[in-house]
């Protein structure tokens, strides 16, 4: 998901669009391997050391180490974004992911909620907050992330992976922390 959210802010995030090419590329970079190359080469250790059972972690006490785990590489990418002097708003936006990723694992200590919907909902918190702050006119993308949200909920509902109390939480988390963190800060 931050992956999708960092190509949504440098395609249409307005000025950003403008950045090099090279910074582009240099950005994608660093946000592929701390947010995905590295989270999913960590599983196999946790599923071969018996941390995890499997790779979908259905039970939420799986869920802890490998959110933690994953908090802490997005915190990684986040840093290293702000040191080589990235547009603070990438920084910022993959600082909120992490508060999502540690508020899903708070919330799995004693209640399942859905990773998919904290996730879709960052995403559309961010988006929100960013067109409302820089005054963009991202209805389109808000629509799309809405329709998402949707078909992301229905899913994870008609797999029985969910309640809908989890799905609806897991989705107001996300949207709320990157929400607010972007637009107050």
């Amino acid at each position: 998901m931050p992956l999708v959210g960092v190509f949504i802010l440098l395609t249409y995030g307005g000025w950003l669009n403008l950045l090099p090419s090279e910074g582009k590329k240099y950005i994608y970079l660093i946000v592929l391997l701390t947010t995905l190359v590295l989270p999913l080469a960590i599983m196999p250790i946790l599923l071969r050391t018996k941390v995890i059972n499997s790779y979908l972690l259905t039970d939420k006490n799986e869920r802890r180490i490998p959110l933690l785990m994953i908090a802490l590489l997005y915190l990684i990418g986040a840093f290293v974004l702000q040191k080589v002097d990235a547009p603070v708003i990438l920084s910022l936006f993959l600082n909120g992911s992490s508060m999502v990723i540690l508020a899903v694992a708070i919330f799995n200590w004693r209640w399942k909620i859905s990773i998919h919907m904290a996730g879709i909902g960052g995403i559309t918190g961010m988006v929100l907050a960013i067109s409302m702050r820089w005054m963009l006119n991202e209805q389109l993308i808000i629509a799309i992330l809405f329709l998402v949200a949707g078909l992301t909920g229905y899913a994870r509902l008609k797999d029985d992976d969910h309640t809908p109390a989890q799905v609806y939480v897991g989705y107001l988390v996300g949207l709320f922390i990157n929400f607010l963190l972007i637009r107050l800060i």
